[in-house]
């Protein structure tokens, strides 16, 4: 199995645009429920997408069991608020999820608004048939190459100056 080709980036990277302008939100993303970032709009220089997106696709994953517990089968939109910044995530389909970052709390309607509208757009994008590669083309990313990556990526995370256990080499 093989994370799907999305090769309609460049219209989600659209519509990711109009919410973060509409919205006047920070940045815009559109995930993979594996925790691959497809598209973004917005300021994302001073984010670390790649890890946003495993680290919101593991939160939703835990979200739905909580979900289960209650007697749902999921919950369609997660909104963390922060001091200064909020997150709202909501699923679109089956296999993705827009997460949008923002920071005045009064914008919550407006977020909430604009990523209904978007959802629709997105959905048909992504379901779109993917343009035909030209000769050369890169190949897919297959999931057991992802797992490793983005295990490797988590660790880099949380061991961010911590010392290896293991001896670095002879003594």
């Amino acid at each position: 199995m093989s994370v799907r080709s999305f090769s309609n980036t460049r219209e989600t990277g659209e519509v990711l645009k109009g919410i973060v302008k509409e919205t006047n939100a920070v940045t815009a993303l559109l995930i993979s429920r594996e925790g691959v970032c497809i598209s973004s709009a917005g300021q994302t220089e001073s984010l670390n997408a790649t890890a946003l997106a495993a680290l919101v696709a593991g939160m939703f994953a835990a979200t739905r069991e909580v979900a289960n517990i209650v007697g749902e089968e999921h919950f369609s939109i997660l909104l963390q608020q922060g001091e200064k910044r909020n997150i709202h995530i909501s699923l679109i389909g089956q296999r993705s999820m827009l997460v949008v970052v923002f920071e005045d709390n009064k914008r919550i309607g407006r977020v909430r608004l604009a990523t209904r509208k978007a959802a629709r757009l997105l959905l048909d994008t992504l379901e779109k048939p993917p343009a035909k590669k030209e000769a050369g083309g890169r190949d897919d990313i297959s999931m057991p190459d992802f797992r490793e990556y983005a295990l490797n990526l988590v660790d880099q995370i949380f061991n961010v100056g911590k010392e290896d256990d293991a001896p670095s080499g002879p003594r």
